[in-house]
């Protein structure tokens, strides 16, 4: 989880409550920046921000006369959803951020919790996608139970930037390998995960030929009814093949098998 110290603005710049109007908004224009923490005595006691003073027409008069001395402050260590409630709950957009000594080391403001917020989520989507591989994906993508779930993980798929598609088929022992191999195809090539020239089409047909391989090896002279995930990415495609194996006198056991190609 992000912490304030992570994404507050260290060092910030502060001014004496003696500083005039003038003085207070070329500061805020020079360093392009909303706010200004007013310091006396090596003390915080209070913020001056260009709302303050946007209608001030006495630029002589004192930062002290305008600035807010009510402050509402942080540690370093709060996370960022509890700096966002600080702003939310106060109607402010800048917190100034101290350490466990009551010293000053920074001030986070509304942009910053925004920009924390989206560092946070690709951070978190970075981590998961060195767990989420296409393997694992197609894998969880076969064994969805409703329309709905395929759908969620196939724009999850998405989210990770790699492509992916599913399709089923049931056929007899003989026709198995053919009726897995064409429906995963079409499926990927309906989806935009493969393009139809025969080096993407070959890709397809040997992870399929892959993943078979393994069903035929445990379950050998059996047909079955199957769902058939692809999913493309980093370089290669994979397909995961789950489903029950059975002729007409029984039903087998669900089987999951994996094939991998390099495209």
């Amino acid at each position: 989880m992000m912490l304030v110290k992570n994404i507050m603005t260290n060092d910030p710049i502060t001014i004496s409550p003696d500083v005039t109007i003038m003085e207070a908004e070329k500061m805020l224009s020079i360093n392009k920046i909303g706010r200004l923490l007013v310091e006396k005595n090596g003390k915080i006691i209070g913020m001056l921000t260009d709302g303050d003073i946007i209608a001030e027409k006495d630029l002589d008069a004192s930062v002290s006369e305008f600035m807010s001395d009510d402050l509402i402050v942080i540690n370093e260590k709060s996370t960022v959803q509890q700096a966002a409630k600080k702003l939310s709950d106060n109607h402010i957009g800048g917190l100034p951020v101290f350490n466990d000594r009551k010293e000053l080391v920074g001030i986070v403001t509304s942009e910053d919790i925004v920009y924390g917020y989206l560092k946070d989520e690709e951070e978190e989507m970075e981590m998961e996608k060195k767990t989420i591989t296409p393997e694992s994906s197609a894998i969880y993508l076969s064994m969805t139970r409703s329309r709905d779930y395929e759908e969620y993980w196939l724009k999850k798929i998405e989210g990770y930037g790699y492509r992916g598609a599913i399709t089923q088929t049931g056929a007899s022992a003989e026709k198995l390998p053919i009726k897995l191999r064409e429906s995963t195809t079409v499926a990927a090539i309906a989806r935009g995960v493969i393009s139809e020239n025969s080096r993407e089409k070959m890709a397809v047909s040997n992870a399929v030929k892959d993943a078979y391989s393994q069903l035929d090896l445990v379950n050998p002279g059996l047909g079955g009814g199957f769902k058939i995930a692809v999913v493309r990415g980093d370089g290669h495609i994979s397909v995961a093949i789950f489903g029950k194996f059975g002729h007409a006198l029984v039903d087998g056991p669900e089987q999951l098998t994996v094939g991998t190609s390099v495209i």
